[in-house]
């Protein structure tokens, strides 16, 4: 029977963090288990190609998820590490596209990402393209805090490195058919085999699916029904003992309806079921692809990781979220992305340590993004505000058989950029066990966009007086282009003083960086606010005079956002094997905060530089070996995130606010995350092995708009799955949301209305699992 090197890693973590020591792996291997247990005195586990310290001694907050981890925590997408990881929030909604992820107060709703995530080395340019399935994980690294020196661009709140098996590190196949309420279905299988001493190749796939679990009594149908399906090839091949190149494809589709928002009444506190006329869906097609090359020496690691990235995607919105036909979007995407990355770092055991490098890609995004205002929208909303606009003569907005008119707008936004890095580690600086890292990065951007939107099939009726109306049509177009430039200096520099094999302490200080950009949605908003005023200039020129449109660079544009961090942190093995804890103090000082608000009309979602913002606060985690077979965690993290000086235009009021001292949104103030795992190797029974695990996790409290006047409390759920072995068959029993809480997952505002998104509901299933 052969190794199964998963397994090493797997029992090597306490439910997350490893304790890593620095002696040997000692192995026990019952040849009869198809699952192995092995008991491990250590792994030590390098966190990058680039760093120059140990993952064990990283002077920054890190959390590591085995696989065993990830089997225990359900975790199979992204989204589902929020609460686990102190600090991080991931809040469930919307669909595939939307992966806003937060960190320390850190983090971006509509456009960009302040979190970077590479798989296998592989950066993913969009956020877009988060949200997949998680299939043969190796570990996952979660660091906290800026991370711009080692990874560049949008990594202001911290960076998710995964990485995936081997299979030259990990031969089997294992296959897995799962079920459960609301119509789950999701059926995985897995191939690992070695070709030759020095080839190995691995297959997976899988298909997964739901029926929705919110229904949308408008049609009567479940408004978030889903299906996907997706697979990788990975082909490693040790050339010779130094050299090694790693191919891997990846494929993802996911077909869903989407956004199953409900009106939420501010009086009552009450949400009114969703009730939604206009399709609303996203479908998603994507690949990557990468090939690694590393050469190791004595002295030197050289890597590069090429990499190629393509997205195609299909959005349809019902904007106004309820039974009328207001307002609709309909947002293709397609992405081509290349990147380029080149490291060298020292690999050798003296006190200095050295990391050099380069770093280059080119995201071509194009995106289709028609606005259509219906019947109800061009009484409610264009008419509204052209009477608002003119008194006389009387303007009559009309549409396409006075039931519609078309915003079309298209959009190319090229990104392209270069960056160099350097970071040096000296250990043993002065006295033993202090040590001092510092690194920089230059870093270069440059954004494009080239817009063309306009109004197709609008008509205005004139009249004044006792005349007979008169119908004009309105060729409103918004045509051109612009660019930004960007160039960034992050320097980064730690001090750490280990004073016993188990305990260090560090300190840090640190610039974060997330790139500008475009905003595209809201350009039916301008269109809108351009048509106004080209009947001015025909109607009321003297009334022209004095009204002055937005600039388009001005509104479609949005500015970097910055930060400096500053972390003081301990890691200590409290007790030998049985008690590792981790706690951490931080304070980010923001400036240019991006926050999502909503254009003039209520028509388009839009970035812009919300002033100043402080996040202070504290994170603690505790791993435990309680007892032979039972671990426990206990991570906890607290933010305060607020505004220093933020001045905005209140929607109610109309009259400039500022909102200093008022909370950051979408940031919870406490993340709190405890789990149980109990492994039990039957002895003298016809079952080989029994686990069970728990995990509660809550967050809260959130307040959802800068005002502050919508939150949501501290809620909690809790998670469990129990399961047993029988040579190479398992059988487990899984649940999530056990208490049924009642939450709200995600709070927006639009066309002067409020809409909540619930949390899911209580679920079980159950999985088979074939291993051998």
């Amino acid at each position: 029977m052969k190794q199964r090197y998963l397994y090493v890693l797997a029992a090597g973590s306490l439910l997350g963090l490893q304790t890593l020591k620095a002696d040997e792996v000692k192995v026990n291997i019952n040849e009869n288990d198809t699952i192995k247990t092995y008991n491990i005195d250590e792994v030590i586990v390098t966190s990058s190609t680039k760093e120059t310290n140990d993952l064990r001694l990283l002077p920054g907050s890190v959390s590591i998820l085995s696989p065993q981890a990830i089997s225990g925590r359900q975790i199979d997408a992204l989204k589902d590490i929020s609460s686990f990881v102190p600090n991080l929030y991931m809040p469930d909604y919307g669909s595939k596209m939307t992966s806003a992820i937060y960190i320390r107060g850190i983090g971006a709703r509509s456009s960009g990402q302040s979190i970077g995530l590479y798989v296998d080395n592989v950066p993913y340019l969009d956020k877009s393209t988060f949200d997949f399935e998680l299939n043969d994980i190796q570990r996952m690294e979660v660091l906290r805090g800026p991370q711009g020196t080692l990874y560049g661009r949008n990594a202001m709140g911290g960076i998710v490195n995964i990485y995936t098996l081997s299979p030259l590190n990990y031969q089997g196949t294992k296959i897995s058919l799962s079920g459960g309420n609301y119509g789950a279905f999701k059926v995985k299988a897995s191939h690992y085999n070695k070709l030759s001493d020095h080839v190995g190749i691995s297959l997976s796939g899988y298909y997964d699916r739901n029926d929705g679990f919110f229904v949308n009594e408008y049609n009567n149908t479940r408004a978030d029904k889903e299906e996907s399906a997706g697979g990788r090839f990975k082909l490693d091949w040790l050339i010779k003992p130094n050299l090694k190149a790693q191919y891997t494809f990846n494929y993802d589709y996911v077909n869903q309806r989407a956004f199953p928002y409900g009106l939420f009444d501010k009086a009552t506190g009450t949400v009114a079921p969703i009730r939604i006329n206009d399709p609303s869906s996203y479908e998603r097609n994507m690949l990557n692809n990468s090939l690694y090359l590393e050469w190791k020496t004595d002295k030197i690691l050289l890597s590069s990781t090429t990499a190629y990235q393509y997205l195609k995607d299909d959005m349809k919105m019902d904007q106004d979220y309820t039974e009328k036909s207001v307002f609709t979007l309909n947002q293709k995407q397609k992405q081509y992305a290349w990147s380029e990355e080149v490291a060298i770092r020292s690999n050798h055991k003296k006190n200095y340590q050295w990391s050099f490098g380069a770093y280059g890609f080119y995201n071509s995004l194009n995106t289709d993004g028609p606005v259509i205002f219906k019947e109800d929208g061009l009484e409610g909303v264009l008419q509204k505000a052209f009477d608002e606009m003119v008194k006389n003569p009387k303007l009559t907005v009309y549409g396409d058989d006075k039931k519609q008119i078309y915003f079309p707008g298209y959009f190319k936004t090229p990104t392209f950029g270069f960056a160099a890095f350097h970071q040096s580690t000296y250990n043993n600086l002065f006295v033993e066990g202090l040590s001092v890292t510092a690194g920089i990065r230059l870093d270069y951007e440059k954004a494009k966009l080239n817009y063309d939107s306009a109004v197709d099939s609008m008509k205005i009726g004139v009249k004044v007086g006792p005349r007979p109306e008169i119908v004009l049509p309105v060729d409103t177009r918004l045509e051109g282009k612009t660019s930004q430039d960007f160039l960034q200096v992050l320097p980064k520099v730690s001090l750490r003083y280990q004073c016993s094999p188990g305990t260090f302490t560090y300190i840090s200080v640190a610039r974060g960086y997330k790139t500008g950009g475009y905003n595209v949605q809201m350009f039916g908003d301008l269109v809108q606010e351009y048509a106004r005023y080209d009947l001015m200039n025909k109607f009321m020129p003297a009334m022209a005079e004095n009204y002055k449109p937005s600039a388009v660079e001005d509104v479609a544009s949005y500015k970097p956002e910055h930060s400096w961090n500053y972390e003081l942190g301990v890691r200590s093995e409290l007790i030998k094997d049985r008690l590792n804890a981790e706690l951490t103090l931080f304070y980010m000082d923001i400036q240019d905060i991006q926050l999502t608000t909503f254009a003039k009309t209520g028509s388009g979602r839009m970035i812009t530089n919300g002033g100043k913002a402080d996040s202070y606060g504290v994170e603690v985690s505790l791993r435990s070996r309680i007892a032979e077979g039972l671990t426990a965690d206990l991570n906890y993290g607290f933010t305060r995130a607020t505004f220093r000086d933020y001045l905005a235009i209140d929607r109610e009021s109309k009259q400039e606010v500022n909102y200093k001292d008022n909370f950051v949104p979408y940031t919870p103030r406490h993340t709190v995350s405890l789990g149980l795992q109990y492994t039990k190797l039957l002895r003298n029974c016809w079952l080989d092995q029994f686990t069970v695990s728990a995990q509660c996790s809550g967050a809260g409290k959130i307040f959802w708009t800068e005002k502050n006047d919508i939150s949501q409390d501290f809620y909690a759920v809790l998670n469990a799955k129990a399961g047993v072995r029988k040579g190479a068959v398992s059988l487990n029993v899984w649940s999530r949301n056990i208490t049924n809480t009642d939450y709200q997952a995600f709070y927006f505002e639009s066309f002067d209305n409020s809409f909540i998104q619930k949390g899911k509901p209580f679920q079980i299933g159950a999985e088979v699992a074939v291993t051998f």
